[in-house]
């Protein structure tokens, strides 16, 4: 009996570990820990950091290096899963997530909450590089776009759930408690992906080392790389920008602002396995990207002129739907260009870089624009740049004709 049982729990682990069905899962998880920290902090900080002396410009620079980690981060960290692996950066990453969450829970000065943002962007930098390339690693190709929706799908799900969690533990449990809890949370997510014995690719003695520009790959990589930016800058723009319209315009509270966004995130949950799973079964990149892009235009455009608060939220539910129709496809294509040089965590390196770039130029460019033109007018020119993207990748990907 004494020996039954160890035997058994091994034998467990080895089916988890060879089962693609339960690395998805474990991947979401990560995915969803990471998401629901990083919405946590929403609610929170702007009334916590009064007491420490932090204004908003401040506040600004601690939101947004988060952003920054991850964009000089995800490459070196997708590089290094391809050398050692994709569980121990993994568990690193989630044992960082805990560690950066605490330090948030005992922060009492600036430096404090700097160096917590900067370990949760490094953090996240590992496990979206790692994870990602997991999934691509043990997942069949023909069924990686809706896999890969589905891991999308938490990002969505932490969006939504991390600010109402922050906000009902800061209000019953405390400011410590609020971020002790998750990071209880997130130390057992990693401990959980350590106890399973994940088997992938990995590079031994510096042989094949991987690259970061495959032969031939440039056209292809370029059509993601644009599409990937333009879709994470429109998210970028719309996270500072849309709150202060509604506000503007329909006198919108900070309930009814969450709720639109609500609206936005439910639509991504729900489009990106369905995109995901369009393209694994009939192909059509340009279709599902290019159409995706110009419909995101199209729905920007009647957000702004609808006249009526509910026909806004529609608005936007499409606008979620197109979003996530284009982007789902460009992560299979990533995983094609790499998959025959060993390198999906360079290709998951990539997108995370790609995406980190759009979500930070995102605000940047809304903030120079803001104090020249209306906010309405932005999103319009948001809107032509959505269109001429969906136009140019419509020929792109129709050039590439990948699928």
């Amino acid at each position: 009996m004494t020996t039954e049982r160890p035997h058994r729990l091994r034998t467990l682990r080895s089916r988890i570990a060879a089962s693609p069905d339960a690395i998805l899962v474990l991947v979401v998880l990560v995915i969803f820990m990471d998401m629901m920290i990083y919405g946590l902090l929403i609610p929170v900080f702007p009334q916590y950091a009064p007491r420490l002396g932090v204004g908003e410009s401040v506040i600004g620079i601690i939101f947004g290096i988060y952003a920054g980690m991850l964009l000089l981060f995800s490459i070196p960290m997708g590089l290094l899963s391809d050398r050692v692996g994709r569980r121990p950066l993994i568990v690193a990453g989630m044992l960082l997530l805990a560690l950066a969450t605490a330090l948030f829970g005992f922060s009492t000065t600036i430096t404090h909450l700097i160096a917590a943002r900067t370990v949760q962007g490094v953090s996240a930098a590992a496990t979206w590089s790692a994870g990602l390339a997991l999934l691509a690693d043990t997942c069949e190709p023909a069924r990686l776009g809706e896999r890969m929706g589905v891991a999308l799908s938490a990002v969505g799900v932490g969006t939504i759930l991390g600010p109402v969690a922050g906000g009902l533990l800061f209000e019953y449990a405390g400011y410590t408690a609020t971020f002790l809890v998750p990071a209880v949370l997130a130390a057992s997510v990693g401990l959980l992906v350590f106890a399973v014995p994940v088997r992938t690719c990995r590079r031994e003695n510096g042989v094949g080392r991987s690259s970061m520009l495959p032969r031939g790959a440039l056209l292809p990589l370029a059509a993601c790389s644009v599409v990937i930016v333009a879709v994470s800058g429109t998210y970028g723009v719309f996270d500072p920008y849309l709150p202060v319209y509604l506000h503007a315009v329909f006198s919108a509270s900070p309930a009814t602002i969450g709720v639109v966004f609500a609206v936005l995130a439910v639509a991504a949950i729900l489009a990106q396995p369905a995109a995901g799973r369009i393209y694994d079964r009939y192909g059509g990149s340009r279709y599902l990207i290019g159409g995706g892009l110009l419909l995101s235009a199209v729905a920007i455009v009647a957000a702004m002129q609808a006249e009526a608060l509910p026909f806004t939220a529609a608005a936007v539910f499409v606008l979620g739907v197109a979003l996530g129709c284009a982007l789902v496809p460009t992560m299979p294509l990533l995983a094609d260009i790499y998959r025959d040089h060993g390198s999906q965590g360079a290709a998951y390196g990539m997108y995370n870089t790609f995406f980190a770039i759009g979500l930070s130029a995102g605000p940047f460019a809304g903030a120079v624009l803001a104090g020249r033109w209306p906010l309405p007018a932005i999103f319009l020119l948001l809107a032509a740049f959505l269109g001429v993207t969906g136009i140019l990748s419509w020929l792109a990907f129709g050039r590439l004709a990948r699928r």
